[in-house]
């Protein structure tokens, strides 16, 4: 009768102690966890926001007067290729004339995929004073992969 006494006691006293720290506890880490769960999110919104406003700033660098406008772009268009083995590479550009849009131009590259990306990611890069408007990666002679990017700058707001 006693070790079931002892027992029961023993028993009651470990249910005890999960109730008072154990349950106390894992509140406390679900709280921790939704905390850091909106903070998560909210460093993306952030991020987010930031990566706007960077490449906005980076619009707003284009020069003013057209000519200039279309050699900034044709600049940032070979900055994106140097250094990697492409071949056929070819660039057009055209100033815009009149409204937002200071300078258009179009970059056409062959090579592997892995120098084709690197080409896209320098010209999707804020610090690029470029906006991509479009990117196509298409089957090209041989093994290698063709690059396609439409690309445009505005204007300097005054």
């Amino acid at each position: 009768m006693t070790r079931r006494l002892a027992a029961l006691v023993l028993v009651l006293a470990a249910l005890g102690l999960h109730v008072g720290m154990t349950l106390p506890l894992w509140h406390e880490r679900d709280a921790a966890r939704r905390d850091f769960a909106s903070a998560r999110e909210e460093r993306e919104r952030l991020r987010a926001r930031l990566s706007r406003l960077e490449r906005r700033a980076a619009a707003g660098r284009a020069p003013t007067g057209d000519a200039a406008a279309a050699r900034a772009l044709r600049l940032a268009l070979l900055r994106a290729t140097e250094r990697l083995p492409l071949d056929g590479v070819q660039i057009a550009i055209e100033a815009a004339g009149r409204g937002e849009v200071a300078a258009r131009g179009r970059l056409t590259a062959e090579g592997a995929q892995a120098d084709l990306l690197r080409a896209a990611e320098r010209l999707a890069d804020p610090a690029s004073g470029l906006l991509v408007k479009q990117v196509e990666l298409r089957a090209g002679r041989a093994r290698d992969l063709r690059l396609e990017v439409d690309a445009f700058s505005l204007r300097a707001t005054p």
